[in-house]
């Protein structure tokens, strides 16, 4: 792998929202072997001497003639900078489908190795995922954050190879259980927590299919247990804080802060509405997030969790079962667990250089002929 050849990260979206390109967008500077240079609709606040923006200001909440709009200055803005600023042996990672979208057309994906980068199924959405497959089938390599995601959209995309899971694992973790919060909200949440009660805690959204109603049945008749909720209420808590007065609601706390209150759970909760193959197939950071804290976590049966099952880190339950709720969290609350070995044995950083280290030697290679 030579020295500072340079990536371009391509988002048509803030890098925020989508924390996997943050971390690609990490591991790659953490190599020191590469510039790398991103092209987005926002700044980041990423600070590092192999780092470079190139930003055209865009909102994404907009309707259908500013999409439209979006949509074209985005391209001319990616084509614009390409043609003056990107080598032949540059390698593009186009970081969603919606950038492939933005982009499809553009002399870049003639003449650049580019990387392709899927986090979704798109199973609701098969007209977005056809428009891109012409575009899929030409990638150096396609990124996808779970196996069977791979496996599917490798019959779907009519892939000559499998693409590569990259795990949705954050770059970074405090790993540090109580920590001392540091954010205004952070700080107002940790003032009601009492160390006599176990923390039970789902952090996502709040919505009507996530079903955590039997999570609060389940836990009715556990003494000193508390059933903590954190994040986007869709219109959902209400109806749960009528359940039980061990529910609490502490509203949306933006990442990273949101690490400061999980620190204190003893148990995490997911759920999902399995309505598709996406949700079936999930790809969740939060797995991450609550085994960074060697939490062990309960979640309706989806399929994509079944190796964090068979490595003891959760229960994968029908959620319609309220004693085998009550069982799990009761059995679970008395083990203190300890998942170090397995959360650090993804390594992020291989993962990467591995998908690089094959692009370095296609280059070398054709240099050679």
């Amino acid at each position: 792998m030579q020295k500072n050849k340079t990536i371009w990260v391509v988002l048509r979206s803030h890098l925020i929202t989508l924390p996997p390109v943050m971390t690609v967008i990490n591991c790659l500077l953490n190599t020191e072997e590469y510039n790398v240079k991103l092209v987005s609709t926002k700044e980041s606040e990423i600070n590092h001497p192999l780092y470079e923006e190139f930003i055209i200001g865009q909102t994404h909440k907009v309707g259908l003639a500013k999409k439209i709009s979006n949509y074209y200055f985005f391209r001319k803005f990616v084509q614009k900078t390409f043609t003056e600023k990107l080598k032949e042996d540059d390698l593009v990672w186009i970081a969603s489908l919606d950038t492939a979208q933005a982009c499809k057309g553009l002399s870049f994906l003639d003449t650049n190795k580019y990387i392709l980068h899927l986090h979704e199924l798109y199973d609701n959405y098969p007209k977005k995922l056809n428009s891109i497959k012409e575009i899929s089938q030409k990638a150096y390599k396609i990124v996808v954050p779970e196996l069977n995601r791979a496996r599917i959209l490798q019959v779907w995309l009519q892939l000559k190879e499998r693409p590569t899971v990259l795990p949705n694992k954050p770059w970074t973790h405090p790993r540090t259980k109580y920590m001392i919060p540091t954010h205004e909200s952070t700080k107002e949440i940790i003032k009601n927590y009492d160390s006599s009660k176990k923390i039970i805690i789902y952090q996502g959204h709040i919505e009507k299919g996530r079903s955590l109603e039997p999570i609060i049945e389940a836990i009715s008749d556990i003494d000193n247990v508390e059933f903590w909720l954190m994040g986007i209420d869709h219109g959902y808590v209400a109806e749960l804080l009528k359940m039980s007065d061990k529910v609490k609601y502490w509203g949306y706390v933006p990442a990273p802060y949101h690490l400061e209150v999980t620190s204190y759970a003893d148990i995490g909760i997911m759920s999902y509405d399995l309505i598709n193959l996406n949700h079936m197939y999930c790809a969740p950071n939060k797995v991450w997030e609550y085994l960074g804290f060697n939490l062990f976590f309960i979640c309706n049966e989806v399929g994509s969790l079944d190796s964090f099952k068979l490595h003891g880190c959760c229960d994968l339950l029908d959620f319609k079962n309220k004693n085998d709720i009550k069982l799990s969290i009761v059995k679970n609350l008395q083990v203190k667990h300890n998942f170090s070995n397995y959360y650090d044995s993804v390594n992020l950083d291989e993962i990467l250089k591995n998908i690089l280290k094959a692009k370095s030697e296609s280059l070398n290679e054709s240099t050679k002929i």
